[in-house]
């Protein structure tokens, strides 16, 4: 092992069926700076996932396969294995990154004595070179919660509730994992595991001075199933991850009480898929519409 692999930050991309989002994605990440070795952990695709990765000719990465689908917790624990390195940050196959994006979080985690670090995720639809307007005008908190991916806090804040990718000390593998036992789609795998991180005695900091963000959709992925099944796998998920760290969330002030936080959930869970639903059909009603005038306006010429 060379020393700048283990003093470096390794880079693992845990990828599911998401060939198309690594040919656009995979070049952004492998262009962070102080990335040491990338890790892609191809859990069980069955499309060109392995051609796609092949077409980067980066000596830094490798590709680990799964024979079959064992979900995006324990990819990411292959991924842990198989690194070399002080420093993890996880990628996204869906996201993209700023090239300073894992030196901003060693400096903050360096800063701040923490061993994990995360920043905002911006969700929504932009243009690369826009992306920069759109987290200056993002929500700010004193301190985001637990569902507020997308907010910047103020200042950097100490808090369990940081986005998926995030930087954190390889030592802290060493006390912890990412909890395998959420199925179907994953939900609330990377927030058991910083929360259990914090309970571990370890330091977790949320810094607005960088962030990732998405810049499409794309199919597949660990955690896309019809859209009653993924919220239903949501709702159960949550449940199982307030029965393992209720208490503790209740008892150091991040939530009320397991029940009432669960119905809490339920209820703005419902309001996302409500919100949803009514603009799909305000969608379709329109695009009938104008169809329609289209129809007329050819009609009358």
């Amino acid at each position: 092992m060379s020393a700048e692999a283990e003093n470096g930050i390794a880079l693992i991309v845990p990828t599911y069926e998401r060939a198309a989002a690594l040919r656009v994605n995979l070049g952004t990440m492998l262009q962070l700076s102080g990335i040491s070795e990338v890790v892609i952990v191809n859990d069980g695709s069955k499309d060109d996932t392995l051609e796609v990765c092949r077409q980067f000719a980066d000596p830094r990465l490798r590709v680990i396969s799964h024979p079959t689908n064992l979900g995006v917790a324990a990819a990411r624990n292959t991924g842990i294995d198989a690194a070399r390195g002080e420093w993890i940050v996880f990628g996204e196959d869906d996201c993209r990154f700023p090239s300073d994006y894992a030196s901003v979080l060693l400096q903050e985690a360096r800063k701040h004595g923490a061993d994990l670090v995360g920043a905002p995720v911006l969700h929504k639809r932009s243009r690369d070179e826009d992306i920069h307007q759109v987290a200056r005008s993002a929500p700010r908190s004193e301190r985001p919660s637990m569902e507020e991916v997308g907010t910047f806090p103020t200042h950097t804040v100490e808090t369990p509730f940081i986005p998926a990718p995030a930087l954190i000390r390889r030592s802290v593998f060493d006390r912890v994992r990412f909890y395998e036992g959420f199925p179907v789609n994953g939900y609330r795998e990377e927030t058991d595991l910083f929360v259990q991180a914090v309970r571990a005695g370890f330091r977790s900091i949320l810094t607005p001075a960088t962030f990732c963000y998405q810049v499409d959709t794309w199919s597949g992925g660990q955690h896309h199933s019809s859209s009653v099944r993924y919220e239903y796998w949501v709702l159960r998920n949550n449940w199982r991850f307030l029965r393992r760290h209720g208490r503790w969330l209740s008892e150091h002030g991040y939530i009320k009480g397991p029940i009432g936080s669960q119905l809490r959930f339920t209820l703005g869970r419902a309001r996302i898929v409500a919100t949803g639903v009514t603009r799909g059909r305000i969608a379709r009603y329109s695009s009938r519409r104008a169809a329609r005038r289209e129809v007329a306006r050819q009609r009358a010429g």
